[in-house]
């Protein structure tokens, strides 16, 4: 019987290196797809001596115009059958729109936006094939703000959130189920740090461990679920944005993100 994997894109580090190490840990065989010399070599082999499942890896930018393409065809060519795409890498970052760079904005759509897109919409069919398969999207919290100074930031994750929602509709005769997670504050590497250590006692209350989210996520998305919000305060403070008036919303924003401005550089 042919072997079925777990696609994880940004899988070389962070939430994407978690949710690989979670997956291959409940026996599931993955693909791992992230940047040249990110240390996806490593991973790919941690995770064959650790786990005993089989795991393959693929190095490419996936900002590039056929980024997306070129995951396909390494998957057709070896002839793997994924029923699992895990669309998790992505591009965060605080900056004034202003001084930002084109390429700083640029970077965080072609991403966060153009990328989750085709990689979707190019492995459909191989989804298809199983009947039973998933998509997870890794959105963030801040789907659900309009907040300054991660403007394309944000407004990328609201069109995750968004396009997940839209799809997992479209999609709801067949055996394909579409679920988006999205985390607050992750500590990830350095410049995630330094983020969440800006707000004080509020950051270090709503952040959550990579962990943690790799898990919730994994075992939710399995049973279905569409919006996944990992920690109990941030599931209060997604509730809470549905009702605060957005104007108040948008002078508590401005005034808490400045913060970050103030420890962050364009990545």
């Amino acid at each position: 019987m042919a072997k079925i994997y777990t696609l994880i894109t940004g899988s070389s580090s962070g939430i994407g290196k978690d949710l690989a190490k979670y997956c291959a840990g409940k026996g599931m065989n993955v693909l791992l797809v992230a940047l040249p010399s990110s240390g996806l070599d490593e991973v790919n082999n941690y995770i064959i001596n650790k786990y005993k499942v089989h795991s393959d890896f693929f190095e490419t930018d996936l900002s590039t115009p056929d980024g997306p393409e070129k995951v396909l065809n390494w998957v057709k060519d070896k002839g793997y059958q994924v029923d699992f795409l895990i669309n998790n890498a992505g591009i965060a970052g605080t900056s004034v729109f202003e001084n930002s760079s084109l390429k700083y904005n640029d970077e965080r759509i072609m991403v966060n936006i153009r990328a989750l897109v085709l990689l979707t919409h190019l492995f459909l069919p191989l989804l298809k094939e199983h009947k039973k398969a998933y998509v997870l999207n890794v959105g963030s919290l801040s789907a659900s703000y309009s907040i300054p100074y991660k403007s394309v930031y944000a407004a990328s994750k609201a069109f995750v959130v968004n396009f997940s929602r839209a799809l997992r509709t479209e999609l709801k005769s067949t055996g394909i189920r579409i679920s988006v997670v999205c985390p607050n504050g992750v500590r990830t590497n350095q410049g995630t740090n330094s983020r969440i250590e800006s707000h004080g006692l509020k950051g270090r209350l709503t952040s959550v461990s990579s962990e943690e989210v790799s898990r919730i996520s994994i075992e939710k998305t399995l049973k279905g679920k569409f919006l996944i919000i990992p920690g109990r305060i941030n599931s209060i403070l997604y509730a809470i944005g549905k009702v605060i008036p957005v104007c108040l919303q948008q002078k508590i924003l401005f005034k808490e993100f400045q913060k970050e401005v103030m420890v962050s550089k364009e990545e």
